[in-house]
C-alpha cells in the first residue's frame, strides 16, 4: 500500500512539474541546442538557402580570429574593472545605507536608479556626456585650461574600453549595493557587540566578522561580474559599436556583426556556443571555489 502511495506521489510530482519543464525547454534548452547545431554549418541566414555542413571549421576560425582575442582581452578588463571599481564602491554604498544616517532611503533609491533605466538610454546619456565637441565633460576640461587633453575618450583606441568600464561601473554599483546591503543585514548585531566587548577595533571587525560573513554576497557579485562581462553587449554597441577599429570589441558585438552585418550565421552561432559554455564553466568554477572555501 505504501509503495502504491509513493508511486502515486511521484507521478503527481512529475505531472505538476511537467508544464514548467516544457516551458523551460521551449525557452532555454531548445534554442541552446539549435545554437550548437547551427554552429556546425555554414549558413547565410536566408531561410530557403541550404545549410552547408563544415564540422568544427567555424570554431577553428573563431580561435584564429584576432578580433576574438581582442574581445577576450576586453572581457578580462571588464572583469578586472568590476573588482577594482564596482566592488569597493558597492560595499561602501551598502555601509552608507545600512548606517543610521538620515535620508538613507533616498540615498538607496538614488543609488539604485540606474537599474530601472534602459541600458540603451544610459549608454546614449553617457555618449552625449562624453561627446568630444561641446559635451559637458569636454567643455569642463577645456574650461579648466587643459586644452591639450584628448577628450575624445570613446573615440580613442587606447581609452575607449576603459571609458566604457567606468560607465558600466556607474550603472551596476547600485544593484550590487543591494546585494551587499542584504548581506550586512543578515549579520547579527550580537556578533559585533561581543567583538566590541572583547576589544576588537573597526578594522578587526571588518576583517574577522564582516568580510567572512559576506562570502555569499561576494559569490553572487563575482558570478554576476564574470558572467555579465562575458555576455555584455548594449553598453559597448551603443557607445562605440566595438570601435574605433576593433579596440572595444566584446563577444556580443562580434556575434551581432557576424550575424546581422556579414550574414555569417554559422560563425556567430559558434561564438554563441562559446558564450554559453564559458558562462556555464565560470558559474561552476566559482561556485566550486566558494563551496571549497566554506568547507575549509
Amino acid at each position: 500500500m505504501f509503495g502504491v502511495m509513493s508511486r502515486r506521489k511521484k507521478i503527481e510530482a512529475i505531472l505538476l512539474s511537467l508544464p514548467a519543464f516544457l516551458l523551460y525547454s521551449f525557452i532555454f534548452i531548445y534554442p541552446m541546442i539549435s545554437v550548437f547545431r547551427l554552429s556546425l554549418f555554414k549558413w547565410n541566414g536566408i531561410p530557403n538557402s541550404p545549410l552547408q555542413f563544415v564540422g568544427i571549421q567555424n570554431y577553428l576560425a573563431l580561435f584564429a580570429d584576432r578580433k576574438f582575442f581582442t574581445a577576450l582581452t576586453n572581457v578580462g578588463i571588464f572583469i578586472l574593472s568590476g573588482c577594482i571599481l564596482i566592488l569597493p564602491v558597492a560595499v561602501f554604498l551598502a555601509t552608507v545605507v545600512q548606517s543610521k544616517l538620515r535620508g538613507k532611503r533616498l540615498l538607496k533609491t538614488s543609488y539604485f536608479m540606474p537599474q530601472v533605466i534602459s541600458r540603451t538610454a544610459i549608454a546614449l546619456m553617457w555618449y552625449f556626456l562624453l561627446y568630444p565637441e561641446g559635451g559637458p565633460l569636454a567643455t569642463l576640461i577645456h574650461g579648466l585650461g587643459f586644452d591639450s587633453v584628448n577628450v575624445n575618450f570613446l573615440g580613442s583606441q587606447t581609452y575607449a574600453i576603459y571609458a566604457i568600464t567606468v560607465i558600466n561601473a556607474w550603472t551596476y554599483a547600485g544593484f550590487n549595493m543591494l546585494i551587499f546591503s542584504a548581506g550586512l543585514t543578515a549579520i547579527p548585531e550580537d556578533v559585533y557587540e561581543a567583538a566590541k566587548v572583547d576589544g576588537a577595533k573597526g578594522w578587526q571587525k571588518l576583517r574577522y566578522i564582516t568580510i567572512p560573513m559576506l562570502k555569499s554576497s561576494f559569490q553572487i557579485f563575482l558570478l554576476n561580474c564574470v558572467v555579465g562581462s562575458i555576455t555584455t553587449f548594449e553598453m559597448v554597441y551603443v557607445t562605440t559599436g566595438g570601435g574605433p577599429g576593433s579596440a572595444s570589441e566584446v563577444f556580443g558585438t562580434l556575434l551581432y556583426k557576424n550575424a546581422f552585418t556579414y550574414n555569417n550565421y554559422g560563425y556567430s552561432n559558434a561564438m554563441g556556443s562559446f558564450l554559453i559554455i564559458a558562462s556555464f564553466l565560470a558559474s561552476v568554477l566559482l561556485t566550486g571555489l566558494f563551496a571549497r572555501g566554506q568547507k575549509e
